[in-house]
């Protein structure tokens, strides 16, 4: 939370900024996630991303931004994109970026997703900042909407079609476990949960062709309340994922010593070797194109013992 006594010094500060950068600068008019009309540089050069997925979707569009927020549970940016983002100015938590670092990156446009309406009223006194996402908005239609403000929108069509045909070529080669299920569990400190039906990873399995089990068809994007290790039976599928936000810590040891008890070995999809474990932070996160890829090539390695 950002302390009121902050809010003048920062404003007075922002002004005198603005006054002498070059206000008259070309521009153009975008709408946000929520249908608001936010004025943004015609060519934005510094862009900052506030989110994971928009830090994702920003690198898939050929786009390297200033700076980004740490992965969630995480003290770098998101562990999948790494290899794209390791040079990154970090600015934060996620949904809690240092204010004082984000003016020192002098950003010319922020995205992120939904925020605290105080966040974002300080962030676009910074810069303009289009909310590119609400809570459940599926990626691929973030993905569009980030293709637009950043003038990327053949970028975005082009990854949209390759994404299609990986699609198609994997659910070819799952041909004989279309209809299977699969169980996409996050494993808390506390114990397991399943993510809803229309969490993210659920989306993708089911463009595979694959179903969630009958007992975990709860509507929604998020997940479950924690499981007690007695309801270990509710997680079980034909193939099951497993995930924590981050690989060490509470949660990895509580699922480390989960896994060798009787009720988890009892599970078929244990006994049949159809398990795995996964990265939670991008499998029950809010997506993206690149995660998507990941989560397809993760499905296909758990299934065929093989991925592209």
């Amino acid at each position: 939370m950002v302390p009121s006594l902050l809010r003048p010094a920062l404003l007075a500060l922002l002004a005198l900024m603005f006054s002498v950068s070059g206000a008259h600068a070309d521009s153009r008019e975008v709408v946000d996630a929520f249908g608001d009309t936010v004025t943004i540089p015609a060519q934005p050069q510094r862009i900052l991303t506030l989110s994971e997925i928009d830090l994702d979707i920003a690198l898939t569009l050929g786009v390297q931004p200033v700076g980004a927020i740490n992965g969630r549970g995480q003290s770098t940016p998101p562990r999948y994109l790494l290899d794209r983002a390791d040079d990154l100015n970090i600015v934060g938590d996620l949904g809690n970026p240092n204010l004082e670092k984000v003016l020192e990156l002098q950003p010319d446009l922020i995205l992120t997703s939904q925020d605290r309406p105080e966040m974002l009223e300080l962030l676009r006194s910074i810069a303009p900042t289009v909310v590119t996402s609400q809570w459940g908005t599926p990626w691929k239609q973030t993905l569009a909407k980030v293709g637009e403000v950043l003038q990327r929108e053949d970028e975005a069509a082009e990854f949209l079609a390759q994404y299609d045909d990986r699609i198609q070529q994997v659910r070819t080669r799952l041909a004989d476990h279309q209809g299977d299920t699969i169980s996409v569990v996050r494993w808390n400190p506390k114990g397991p949960a399943y993510m809803f039906r229309d969490s993210f990873a659920s989306k993708i399995a089911r463009e595979l062709g694959l179903v969630r089990p009958d007992h975990q068809q709860d509507e929604g994007y998020t997940h479950s309340l924690t499981l007690s290790l007695e309801s270990l039976n509710l997680l079980d599928a034909d193939w099951l994922v497993i995930g924590t936000l981050s690989n060490t810590g509470d949660a990895v040891d509580a699922m480390t010593e989960a896994l060798a008890t009787p009720a988890f070995a009892q599970l078929e999809a244990v006994q049949s070797g159809h398990y795995t474990a996964v990265d939670g932070s991008l499998w029950t996160s809010t997506g993206g194109p690149l995660a998507a890829l990941q989560v397809i090539r993760d499905i296909e390695s758990l299934i065929t013992g093989q991925s592209d």
